[in-house]
């Protein structure tokens, strides 16, 4: 995992920064805007699930193996993270015309906005000033959905306490302090949480790989290993096996959840259980456990069906001791991901309901909740740019 722990601004001409910006495939000399990225990607530590050693060329350089999924390279797999987010973010500023050079100017333009409509008692965000930022920042709303919320939760935390330290002092909103947070947001979605992609089998198109041959130092489905192995010496090629857990609708995405012992992402099982409801009915689990939305290190004993989130004891007791949060009852939530109300089990249905809802509202679906300038609710859809009035996780 990569971390910024004692990292101090650092040189273009830095020659660690050097190394990493090329690692990423980025020329600094023409785009020194992607600075940010060098900077974070040069303090990057090898994941506790990747092994280090010195390969057999001479002289020896560092190799980088996976033990599950039996990956080698040369390329530390963070850096070839890093690597694929600058790309997209490069794609993404060359489809929509931005220009990096005037970012924070405009930021800072945005965020006094933000702080006028604080002046006037007025909810800070809107959906549009959300979009704006979002495109200056190089975030796609219709598909990032998981960034545009942290996006809009950020800048309503900014916003406040730049509120109150403008009102207090006079000084002047911080467009550099808001775009160094956005920046790490941004990195800990594209880098640092995201999954290594599914190993796919060299041979048949689509299908993931459960071999590796030591031999042929190529990944193969059962199948993929059948057709290429059948005759000849290759029968003979050892494979261990490679250890992940795949979609059975979607095999190039990871599985997030199991019903009756059928593997699905988030995006197969929301479709499937659309075209057959009875499937909300099995009891699912969610792969990996549910974690506390305050604590993500620890795992969750309980969802508060007002907040629609889900809580350790200590976190849930923290953010309920005052106000109108005191009144908020929740629901217990033991190892296997049911739910308890009143030390009543709940059906499995409406166990995956408010279970679902708990974590689309935190995770990121495509609804967004907004005040207008009555402070009632509304809901902006970021895909499809709607707004309706009416709750939709509900």
């Amino acid at each position: 995992m990569a971390t910024s722990k004692g990292h101090h601004p650092r040189k273009v001409n830095d020659p660690e920064i050097k190394k990493a910006a090329a690692s990423c495939g980025i020329d600094l000399k023409k785009e020194p805007h992607w600075l940010w990225i060098a900077e974070s990607a040069v303090v990057c530590e090898l994941p506790d699930d990747w092994k280090e050693f010195p390969d057999d060329n001479d002289p020896p350089q560092i190799a980088y193996y996976h033990p599950k999924t039996k990956q080698l390279t040369t390329v530390h797999p963070i850096i070839s993270k890093y690597k694929k987010m600058y790309e997209k973010q490069r794609r993404f500023m060359a489809r929509t015309g931005m220009q990096s050079e005037k970012v924070e100017p405009r930021l800072a333009m945005y965020l006094n906005e933000v702080l006028n409509r604080c002046h006037k008692e007025l909810p800070p965000v809107t959906p549009e000033i959300v979009e704006k930022l979002a495109l200056l920042l190089n975030i796609n709303t219709a598909e990032e959905f998981q960034l545009a919320r942290t996006l809009k939760m950020s800048l309503e935390e900014f916003a406040e306490a730049q509120y109150e330290l403008q009102h207090h002092t006079r000084q002047r909103v911080g467009a550099a302090e808001f775009l160094q947070l956005m920046r790490m947001e941004q990195i800990k979605f594209d880098v640092l949480d995201k999954p290594l992609d599914v190993v796919m089998c060299s041979e048949i198109e689509g299908a993931p790989a459960e071999l590796k041959c030591e031999q042929c130092k190529d990944f193969f489905s059962l199948e993929g290993f059948r057709l290429t192995h059948a005759t000849g010496k290759r029968r003979d090629h050892k494979t261990p096996r490679v250890e992940q857990t795949v979609c059975s609708v979607y095999p190039d995405s990871h599985a997030t959840c199991e019903v009756n012992h059928t593997l699905f992402c988030d995006k197969a099982y929301a479709e499937m259980a659309a075209r057959n409801p009875e499937l909300r009915m099995q009891k699912k689990r969610v792969l990996g456990g549910l974690k506390c939305s305050e604590y993500p290190d620890r795992v969750a004993e309980m969802l508060c069906e007002d907040c629609s989130d889900l809580y350790c004891t200590e976190a849930f007791i923290k953010l309920h001791r005052r106000g109108n949060r005191r009144r908020h009852l929740a629901l217990k939530l033991d190892k296997d991901g049911q739910l308890y109300r009143a030390g009543e089990i709940l059906p499995p249905q409406e166990t995956a309901k408010l279970i679902d809802r708990a974590r689309l509202a935190r995770e990121g679906g495509a609804w967004l909740a907004f005040l207008d300038d009555q402070l009632t609710t509304y809901w902006y859809h970021l895909a499809d740019k709607i707004v309706v009035r009416k709750n939709p996780y509900l």
